[in-house]
């Protein structure tokens, strides 16, 4: 018994004290965890004031953007943002109280606000009521209920400002907390073992990893909405829509990280869309502000305009819209696009193009969203104001346009160069100005005391009458006829008639308007410009005769010319390729060079005089123009080109579907031809060609027109040569770099100039070019 005593003791030691140790740690590790969640909690809480109480701002901002614009417009539907807002501010407010109630002075806070918010409310029904009843706001009623408004703004401000400082405070404290965790923690660990201690350290860091990123994610909302408020007070701020867009797309800009940003106004009736302001990083805005578009261009189905469409790699799309092949080619790689909706109806689309590919995530896409919103509600509330202001600018003319007129209707109707009167029904002289009694001969008084019918020559009465008859029976409104009239020293003088019918309120005949103009030169002048007209169309008859049997003739002789050009030609082809096949293993190398040289330029030679004669063949020829598919000319030009876009392995990407123009197809599809060929055949050795084919539409002088673009990435032409490129023979390379007879492009101007059309070409050297064709867009 005495032996197993100190055994005992040394046992219970040996498990006492490790359990010892265990319990002091886990004692002293509860209660420094118990502390550092202690404080991790005030600083949750904090974040929960802050967060209310920026909701609860965020509710005032709603009522003051809904009052504000009922007030403005008069809309009911203005109310609704404010009505809302207003049947959660109370419980919001009593919420942000009871989360403060352990600060005294923050407490005091809310009930200031809360009183605040009561005393603005006041000034709201009256405010109300005087809109109802059309009654202006008086200048004192503003300015008390926006200095009322101000203060309820910085009482929340102040209170933000003190719970961030609390945050700020608590967070150290959290983090001085976990300092002391982290080493006491170590150096109660090492004696019961690394392992424990390792684990306890790491379990610790990682709450404070996690702390730090729920800090961040608060700090990161905390600046998105800060950012959103500044945009409000920016759209709040501006009187134009574009000044509004521009502010709007300048405050975007920190958040959202873009390259290029407009907005597109539509017109869903015309079926058009006009840029209507951006902001460019990168240089000039692409398309320019004021630019016109169509609608097609932005989608390519009108559907996808309600949706929000977002292209990651513009690069590696085959099918894309006009407007994003335009992006594509100025070196953007991707494009968000959002559409601005005002109750479901679309207003336009805001565009954000980057220059690196997938560059806006779900975060940007989301606030690009809020931002379109806010832009449209602003957009439709800036042109509501402008309408009114529109209607009361058109009611203030209208009344200067009306007594106007009425002064203008006297000194018209008195010193008018061609004779007016008001007539009757049954035909009688009711008022008659000067110029009509020197027409007819008559004076006032002689003419106020006959009818219409007295001076009417009797072979032109009895249309007149049918006229007259037909105006009282309301078949038709007006009507104009040529006759003649019986002056008072019974001469015969010709009139050109001109007759309206005016009627009471309750639709009866009140008198005739006519206007009399004295025509009898002119008649005399027509008729001799008739025999005239007669004898000019036999001498054009004539003419034109002549000028076919000289076209007959051109066309026989270059026909001759041709094959008598031709004939030789291919006799020395004939003759060279069988003295090759005969004789050349009996020549020298030079001799053979010789005859492959006659081969080529007998082979050129013959393409030159092919050339020759489509072009002569252009000028001459009759074209009929018509509506022409260009989907349908593109795929014919490139099933003509097949082999030799297969050889060179060429990517031609084509942005469908392509507008319809007025122009001949032949001709078209022969322009189109040779483009394409010339941006396959002009590039560097061990380049892939490839080919960009869009089209964008334009208007210029009151008519649409349609701009197809061809851009290639091939040698391209300095600007000092651009325009002796499209001259007969003009080549700048030699036939050994570059195949051709410098014939190609002249045959691409003529054709558009004889389709009413024109050519013309964007290009630097080294960087590829952009010819562009511009033809009038079908109506059918």
């Amino acid at each position: 018994m005495l032996s197993e005593e100190p055994f005992r003791r040394r046992l219970t030691r040996a498990i006492a004290l490790p359990l010892g140790l265990l319990s002091l740690l886990s004692g002293v590790s509860i209660w420094q965890i118990g502390w550092l969640l202690s404080a991790l909690r005030w600083v949750d809480h904090t974040d929960q004031v802050i967060s209310q109480a920026n909701y609860t701002q965020k509710l005032l901002l709603d009522m003051e953007t809904g009052l504000r614009g009922y007030l403005l417009a008069g809309n009911q539907e203005f109310l609704e943002p404010y009505e809302q807002a207003n049947a959660m501010i109370h419980d919001n407010l009593d919420k942000l109280k009871i989360l403060v109630s352990d600060n005294p002075n923050q407490v005091q806070r809310v009930r200031e606000i809360i009183n605040q918010k009561e005393q603005w409310k006041q000034f709201i029904s009256p405010a109300i009521t005087r809109k109802q009843r059309g009654e202006p706001e008086p200048l004192s009623e503003l300015e008390s209920r926006k200095q009322n408004m101000d203060q309820l703004r910085r009482q929340i401000e102040t209170l933000i400002s003190v719970e961030e400082q609390l945050r700020n405070q608590r967070s150290r404290t959290a983090r001085a907390t976990t300092q002391t965790v982290i080493l006491s923690s170590l150096l109660l660990m090492f004696t019961v073992g690394i392992i424990l201690a390792y684990f306890t350290r790491r379990q610790i860091i990682r709450i404070s990893h996690t702390y730090e990123d729920a800090l961040q994610t608060v700090r990161r909302s905390s600046q998105r909405l800060s950012v959103l408020h500044q945009i409000d007070q920016a759209i709040l701020a501006s009187e134009t829509d574009e000044t509004l867009v521009s502010n709007a797309l300048t405050q975007l800009q920190p958040i959202v990280i873009y390259q290029q940003a407009f907005v597109a106004v539509f017109d869903l009736e015309a079926q058009t869309a006009q840029i209507l302001a951006g902001n460019s990083q990168t240089g000039e805005l692409i398309p320019l502000q004021g630019t016109q578009l169509m609608i097609a261009d932005f989608a390519l189905e009108q559907i996808l305009l309600r949706e929000i469409r977002y292209s990651a790699d513009l690069a590696s799309q085959e099918s894309l819209p006009s407007l994003l092949m335009q992006l594509r080619s100025h070196g953007f790689c991707s494009c968000l696009c959002v559409p601005l909706l005002v109750e479901n109806r679309l207003i336009g689309e805001l565009n954000l193009a980057a220059t690196q590919t997938d560059a806006f995530n779900l975060e940007a896409q989301n606030i690009a969203r809020e931002v379109s919103a806010q832009l449209a509600i602003a957009l439709q509330q800036s042109r509501l104001r402008q309408q009114l202001q529109n209607e009361l600018k058109e009611r203030q003319l209208a009344e200067i346009e009306l007594r106007e007129q009425e002064q203008l209707f006297r000194s018209t109707f008195n010193q008018a160069a061609v004779g007016i009167a008001h007539v009757s029904p049954d035909g009688q002289w009711l008022r008659v100005n000067q110029k009509l009694c020197e027409i007819v001969g008559y004076t006032r008084e002689e003419l106020l005391q006959l009818t219409f019918q007295d001076i009417t020559y009797p072979d032109d009465l009895d249309l007149d009458l049918t006229y007259v008859q037909q105006m009282l029976a309301n078949e038709i409104p007006t009507y104009a006829m040529e006759k003649r009239y019986i002056r008072k020293d019974h001469s015969l003088i010709w009139i050109n008639l001109t007759v309206a019918l005016l009627r009471d309120n309750n639709g009866q005949p009140k008198y005739f308007i006519s206007v009399i103009e004295y025509i009898s030169d002119r008649k005399q002048v027509e008729e001799a410009l008739r025999q005239l007209n007669i004898t000019l169309e036999q001498r054009v008859t004539e003419r034109t005769a002549q000028i076919e049997e000289k076209n007959q003739e051109l066309e026989a002789f270059t026909y001759s010319v041709s094959h008598d050009l031709r004939a030789p030609l291919r006799t020395m082809q004939g003759f060279a390729q069988a003295l090759l096949e005969d004789c050349g293993s009996q020549l020298e190398d030079f001799c053979r060079g010789y005859i492959d040289s006659i081969i080529d330029d007998a082979f050129q030679m013959n393409m030159l005089i092919s050339d020759l004669l489509a072009y002569s063949r252009l000028t001459r020829t009759q074209i009929n123009l018509r509506p022409t598919a260009l989907d349908e000319v593109i795929s014919e030009a490139l099933k003509q080109l097949a082999g030799q876009i297969q050889e060179h392995q060429a990517q031609i990407r084509v942005a469908t579907p392509l507008p319809v123009v007025i122009a001949h197809r032949p001709t078209l599809i022969q322009a189109i031809v040779n483009l394409i060929s010339n941006g396959i055949k002009f590039v560097e050795p061990n380049i892939q060609p490839q080919i960009d084919i869009f089209a964008t539409t334009e208007r210029h002088n009151d008519q649409y027109w349609i701009q197809l673009s061809i851009v290639d990435n091939a040698i391209g032409i300095a600007p000092e040569h651009q325009e002796r490129v499209f001259r007969v023979f003009e080549r700048l390379h030699g036939a050994e770099s570059y195949p051709g007879t410098g014939i190609g492009l002249a045959i691409v101007r003529k054709g558009l100039e004889r389709m009413g059309g024109q050519v013309g070409i964007v290009s630097q050297l080294g960087q590829g070019s952009r010819f562009w064709l511009s033809l009038p867009k079908s109506t059918s």
